[in-house]
């Protein structure tokens, strides 16, 4: 990853080169130098254009090369096939960082050879560049707004808060920056990384979390490059008490390479990203509203007070019985738990309350609070003060303008400590409110719903702050990829996975001696190699009770396959298991990932899976399995005995690591992986190998 040092310039220039400025207005090239001008940049600014000597009051100059120094950036907005000589010329003249707004580079056909000659000059010349094809920088504090997006020039001024965006589309990187300018919000950068044909989202992410006047980074990718950087990244954001967004596009794609496995052909990019975001402590929207709603209460909220207790949680207080139900259905719905107060604060809302109220939570305020002027007030307090409350929701029903004028100061004053968020029902209150209650830690939500999401993000941010870091450990020695079913059950007991007891039955062999020290009944099968689907295709014959019918079945695949020289494999039955697959794919965008869910026949049908970046630590493994509906069935499940889960966590991690030692396999899939009751471990029963070399399928 490049040093931050170099990215400095991009965001406190102390002068920039506007290379393709030009006066007329109304274009890109003249919007760009307006916009710089207008919101107060306090630097050097030097116009360059060969066919004008002035733009806007400035003197221009005809070239790079003319400049009375070598600025500390220079942004370039001239047409594709010039930028590589230009950046060159930015290499000769000193400078050592370059914007590029230009677009006709790789996104179109023709412009592809214009970016290899762009990177190239970018590397002979080492120069840094952003972009081509970006809508700059905002970097607010230093009033260095580095953009051509027209709207700023409507603002006559940009607000700052600790809310940075980092985005792979220019427009939404100006849409989302304009929203958070126009609601009130302020921002403190915002990046548009272009094409990245040099520096990447993830280059700049790791400068912009080490920012003191960032508290969140909203993400907007479509891809990442070497994805895998994202969870040293997200980690030390975490360290910073920064917490990372991330709204992904492109769900609906599918994986980019065929595979063979079923968990190969579930791992869609889109799940790949999700699960593996979550596994780095980055919260995943699904919206731009999701977005924006999330940064708004990230860089504004504290989060929950941790009480410690069992019974601790969030506290509601509401002036409409039928709203303060609703979030308590909310609440449940997200996972949020919901405080039960302590018998002191029993006893103090018993005197705060009038007989007829709620005193439970939600706490139901009734209609006394427009005649009990200081009703909300002592609640608030009464409630703030028991040591169980996490956060606090206000809601209000009619007259909530009135309510929240009454009491701003004591929320205010209750969010010094916790959360404090006033929900309203279908209102909304002027920016100017809500800009003052939010600096002070007080979110206004229009809705119940909307109310406990916000909350729902607060626990979400606890609960990835406390992720553990990342534990660093030896590699294992290199190993060759197996090359037949033997080989393949070998890898799998190195793993902690005991292979039932097999034999592979040959054309000449008879199942009365070949099976002579194996416990019926029997499982018949075709080996991997032979047939992918081989359930679906009837080439699995189970509970089979003696050894004339495993020479039948056997004598039957070779004829359905006319393969009359095929083994047959022939196993042990394993019952009272759980069936789990464990499968590991090498190319993905964040490198060799495992996967962990719901196996057997049923895979692709359920899709219960969770996708994790390898290595992996037991403890991911473990919170992983927790998020699946495979969790109900291994905890024990109707009376059933719990399985192994211990087990199957230590074998996950020994078999991602041995995975990472075999480079020349492509897709590794146990499924099913049998997870017997807790104490007996796990047992394998069927294995699909598929090598780098041309897509070959193992055992």
């Amino acid at each position: 990853m490049i040093d931050n040092s170099t990215l400095e310039s991009f965001f406190r220039p102390g002068s920039v080169a506007i290379v393709g400025a030009s006066p007329q207005r109304g274009s890109a090239r003249n919007t760009l130098v307006r916009i710089l001008l207008k919101h107060g940049f306090q630097g050097r600014v030097y116009p360059v254009s060969p066919s004008h000597s002035e733009v806007e009051g400035l003197r221009a100059y005809v070239s790079i090369s003319e400049l009375p120094e070598a600025p500390k950036l220079a942004l370039v907005i001239t047409p594709a096939h010039t930028v590589p000589g230009i950046i060159a010329e930015c290499g000769a003249k000193g400078i050592r960082n370059a914007i590029v707004y230009s677009a006709g580079f790789e996104e179109i056909e023709s412009g592809r050879e214009h970016a290899r000659r762009l990177a190239e000059a970018a590397r002979q010349h080492n120069v840094a560049v952003l972009g081509p094809n970006c809508q700059g920088v905002w970097s607010v504090r230093q009033r260095s707004i580095l953009t051509f997006g027209s709207a700023l020039l409507n603002l006559e001024t940009v607000q700052h808060a600790p809310i940075a965006v980092i985005s792979q589309s220019g427009a939404l990187a100006g849409a989302i920056g304009n929203s958070l300018q126009n609601s009130g919000m302020g921002c403190s950068y915002i990046v548009s990384v272009g094409n990245e044909t040099c520096l990447d989202a993830l280059d700049l992410l790791g400068w912009v979390i080490e920012q003191d006047d960032v508290r969140v980074v909203a993400l907007y990718i479509e891809g990442l490059h070497d994805a895998k950087r994202i969870l040293r990244i997200a980690e030390r954001a975490r360290e910073r008490d920064v917490q990372i967004v991330a709204l992904k596009a492109g769900r609906s794609a599918v994986g980019q390479q065929a595979t063979a496995s079923h968990t190969g052909k579930i791992a869609s990019s889109h799940a790949v990203y999700t699960d593996v975001l979550e596994q780095a402590g980055v919260i995943s929207v699904d919206s731009l509203a999701e977005a924006l709603a999330a940064v708004e209460v990230l860089a504004f909220l504290a989060n929950p007070r941790v009480s410690g207790d069992p019974m601790g949680g969030v506290s509601v207080l509401s002036s409409s019985g039928g709203a303060g139900a609703l979030l308590a259905d909310h609440s449940s719905e997200l996972g949020i738990p919901m405080a039960e107060f302590s018998p002191e604060t029993a006893d103090r809302l018993e005197h705060i309350l009038p007989e007829f109220a709620r005193k439970a939570n939600p706490v139901d305020l009734t209609g006394q609070i427009y005649s009990s002027p200081n009703l909300f007030k002592d609640t608030c307090l009464a409630l703030r003060a028991d040591p169980r409350t996490e956060a606090i929701i206000v809601q209000f029903a009619s007259s909530g303008r009135r309510g929240l004028q009454e009491n701003a100061e004591v929320f205010k004053s209750v969010a010094r400590e916790l959360p404090v968020i006033v929900s309203f029902v279908a209102d909304t209150m002027e920016r100017d409110t809500r800009q003052a209650l939010r600096k002070s830690g007080v979110l206004l939500s229009a809705d119940p719903a909307i109310a406990m999401r916000a909350l729902s993000l607060l626990y979400k941010r606890r609960h990835m702050f406390a992720l553990p870091r990342a534990q660093e450990r030896e590699p294992l020695s290199a190993r060759a990829a197996p090359r037949d079913w033997a080989e393949t059950m070998r890898f799998c007991e190195e793993s902690g996975i005991t292979p039932a007891k097999w034999v592979v039955l040959g054309p000449e062999g008879r199942a009365a001696k070949a099976c002579a020290g194996m416990t019926y009944p029997l499982v018949v099968k075709v080996l991997p190699t032979e047939s992918e689907h081989k359930t679906e295709l009837g080439l699995v014959k189970l509970r089979v009770r003696s050894a004339e019918e495993v020479d039948a079945h056997a004598a039957e695949f070779r004829r359905r396959l006319v393969k009359p020289g095929m083994g047959v494999l022939v196993q042990e039955m394993v019952d009272e298991a759980v069936e789990v697959v464990l499968s590991c794919l090498r190319q993905t965008d964040f490198g060799p990932v495992i996967s962990i869910g719901t196996g057997g026949v049923a895979i692709e049908l359920y899709r219960d899976i969770v996708h994790l970046a390898l290595p992996v630590s037991a403890e991911q493994v473990l919170t992983a399995l927790h998020k699946l509906k495979l969790w109900t069935l291994l905890r024990g499940f109707r009376g059933r005995p719990a399985a192994d889960v211990d087990a199957l966590a230590r074998a996950a991690v020994r078999f991602g690591d041995m995975f990472l030692a075999s480079p020349d396999i492509h897709e590794f899939e146990i499924n099913p992986v049998m997870v017997r009751r807790q104490g007996q471990g796990l047992c394998v029963v069927d294995a699909l190998v598929t090598t780098a070399r041309c897509g070959d399928r193992g055992a």
